[in-house]
């Protein structure tokens, strides 16, 4: 339930005003762009002057940008925030992974014997044919699977091998204590984004099932498989897919944390779902002694004990034999990843280049072993300091929350009490761990990335699941520190930004105060807003799935929030396809108080240090603060990704989060005075925090 950046921050409440309500008074009219110097951390290339900020602040800040800047040919999008420190950051790891893999690691390297292994197999393409042997032996085990005990035992073997089989399974907290640790079954299985890709009867989602169909048969072909019995194959993987995608809860659903809780015991589960043998499972996968579980959708589980159960044996087996391949691509011979490219860049992401090999290969490594990667990388580019500035700002955002709370009138005086508790615990983790985690007895060599790869994915899997039934352990992290996002764990009520994103554009050492409030202040706002949106509100402080709201306060919540549902459900980023406002209800909530929040630290800090005060300079420290805002997040997207996003990204497109929370703040429309009338003024303000 992890809630990120890219894709979520603090729940703001949101109330319609008056259409008629005055604008509040101008502060200070943007100055001529060429009558200043611009300020310390903003683009001056970026702005476009045609554009005016009342009208779309969006386009005003980052027009010129858009314009200038091409998709590269291997990216579906290109943004000046996340993707340019992503680019950043895989140079960075590169270089480093490169010197460990040359034998010439950086002092104090842990487990460079690993990461040289598996990063130069990964490189070494000339040796992926090698991996063919591997992969048919798997597939004739697949092929002799004639029981079910056989099935349970292949599908645990193929998850261990990091395979998206039929369900997921791996280790969670008890949503009703926070403090145990106990087994989740989750949905999964499919090899589309999402279950609406396989349910829609929208021509371009059957256009992307045909491709889906295509593509698979042609792996089969590369395996040797004559035409007929590719296409054979591919109908029984979409036929089998489509069963799993009916049972599936929606994503909207699954946003709702009492709907993906049902807790039970592996006999329950049995009675639940006849039909798989789940104590194989269970004991094939490691946790033969596993107590308690979290199903959670019981109705999914059923339909997967009705699948195996009754099935065809060969329907089945192919189906198996697909989720292995497909998980593998990247350790497989190029013909491989040049069909799975061709696919996805056609019907999903619109990319014009596959992704360099070595791009590929960093981004593998550190999911196998980022916490080892790290080591050399904070050294390089985070350190101390970064971390104490980080900190600094991270309480000063926290004590805004705090300070804000006071004057909300739609809530009562106990439910404030308790949200004050909730903020007071939240738990903060910045840039890297204070533990590292561990790599012993993880075996690699210099044979075939298939093998290395496939044991890394085994060691991890094997290290979640030994957290089951074990104390929660609150130092571990859920992204790698060079990851450039940030996030909020509900359960664990814990808000984390890894040394990744602490970099320009989101914070620059040498901009100004106002524009690095707009920009990194606001992600922290964001995610500690997170804690407080429509799910993360469902959380106490020690992070138990329990209703702390009084039913009046919870009422007046949820009336502001349907505020924001309406005024996102209405933008239209492509085509005839809307923005999901329920599906991005949570992120585009975090938005708005983040944005709040940070605004009031930036203010507080400014009083308490007038000696920081920047020298004049073409724009305002308040207006600034929503260029730092803006800029941070132009993103050009190609349209065949921009509509995959519609359907699952749980974030609104970069021009309405930019534009959408900016149109219900008085404070941006003072900072350029905008007025009513103004399309950068909303006629229903929408006001949550």
């Amino acid at each position: 339930m992890k809630r990120h950046l890219v894709l979520a921050l603090l729940a703001a409440g949101c109330a319609s005003a008056p259409p008629n309500r005055p604008a509040p008074p101008p502060m200070t009219a943007p100055a001529p762009l060429a009558a200043a110097p611009m300020p310390a951390g903003l683009d001056a290339v970026a702005l476009d002057p045609s554009a005016t900020p009342c009208d779309d602040f969006y386009q005003f800040a980052c027009g010129g940008w858009l314009k200038a800047t091409p998709i590269p040919p291997d990216r579906s999008t290109w943004g000046r925030g996340f993707n340019v420190i992503e680019e950043r950051n895989e140079q960075i790891l590169k270089e480093i992974l490169e010197s460990i893999a040359d034998g010439k690691a950086p002092q104090g390297t842990p487990y460079a014997t690993q990461l040289g292994d598996y990063y130069a197999t990964c490189m070494d393409e000339s040796k992926l044919e090698s991996a063919l042997p591997e992969i048919r032996t798997a597939l004739r085990r697949i092929d002799r699977l004639a029981t079910s005990k056989q099935v349970a035992a292949e599908v645990a073997r193929l998850h261990d091998a990091g395979a998206n089989v039929l369900f997921g399974y791996g280790s969670a907290q008890d949503y009703k204590d926070a403090t145990q640790v106990i087994g989740m079954v989750d949905q999964g299985g499919l090899g589309l984004p999402d279950r609406d890709y396989y349910l829609s009867d929208a021509p371009k989602m059957k256009e992307i099932r045909d491709g889906y169909r295509a593509y698979v048969a042609q792996m089969f072909g590369l395996l040797g498989d004559s035409p007929a019995v590719a296409a054979k194959k591919a109908d029984q993987v979409l036929a089998l897919e489509t069963r799993l995608a009916q049972s599936s809860l929606d994503r909207v659903s699954r946003r709702d944390p009492n709907k993906v809780y049902h807790r039970m015991d592996p006999k329950a589960l049995a009675k639940t779902a006849p039909g798989f043998d789940w104590a194989r499972y269970f004991a094939a996968v490691g946790t033969p002694g596993v107590q308690a579980l979290n199903v959670t959708h019981p109705a999914f589980a059923t339909e997967v004990g009705r699948l195996v159960r009754s099935a065809p044996r060969a329907e089945l087996r192919t189906y198996l034999a697909w989720r292995l391949i497909s998980s593998q691509v990247i350790a497989l011979p190029r013909p491989f990843s040049d069909a799975a490219f061709a696919f996805q860049s056609k019907y999903l992401t619109g990319a014009k280049e596959d992704r360099p090999r070595w791009k590929k290969c960093v981004a593998s490594t550190d999911a196998a072993l980022g916490e080892a990667l790290a080591v050399p990388f904070i050294n390089q580019t985070f350190g101390a300091d970064g971390k104490a500035v980080t900190k600094s700002m991270v309480e000063q955002i926290e004590q805004a929350f705090q300070a804000n709370l006071e004057p909300l009138s739609w809530m009562d005086a106990t439910t404030k009490a308790r949200a004050r508790e909730k903020a007071k615990a939240v738990f903060d983790k910045i840039g890297y761990p204070d533990k590292w985690k561990t790599y012993d007895g993880l075996v690699t060599d210099r044979g075939t990335f298939l093998g290395n790869h496939m044991r890394a994915d085994a060691y991890e899997n094997a290290r979640d699941l030994r957290k089951i039934g074990k104390p929660l352990d609150r130092a571990l992290w859920l992204m790698t520190p060079p990851t450039v996002n940030a996030y909020y764990e509900p359960p664990m009520n814990e808000i984390v930004f890894p040394a990744g994103i602490l970099q320009p554009p989101f914070f620059n050492k040498d901009a100004t105060d106002a524009v690095n409030f707009g920009a990194m202040g606001m992600v922290v706002g964001h995610e500690l807003t997170h804690g407080f949106d429509d799910e993360g509100r469902q959380f106490d402080a020690k992070g138990n799935l329990s209703d702390w709201w009084t039913p009046e306060s919870g009422k007046a919540f949820e009336d502001r929030v349907s505020c924001v549902k309406k005024q996102f459900d209405g933008y239209v980023p492509i085509d005839d396809l809307h923005v999901n406002g329920a599906l991005t209800l949570g992120e585009n909530v975090a938005d708005l108080g983040g944005l709040k929040l940070a605004f009031a630290a930036m203010q507080a800090y400014a009083r308490a240090h007038p000696d920081r005060a920047a020298p004049p300079s073409r724009f305002t420290p308040e207006q600034q603060f929503f260029l730092g805002y803006a800029q941070s997040w132009c993103t050009n997207v190609r349209p065949e990704e921009a509509r995959r996003r519609v359907t699952v990204d749980p974030h609104a497109p970069p021009k309405y989060r930019v534009n959408g929370p900016l149109s219900n703040l008085p404070q941006f429309q003072q900072a350029f005075g905008c007025r009513l009338g103004d399309r950068m003024v909303a006629q229903n303000r929408c006001e949550v925090w």
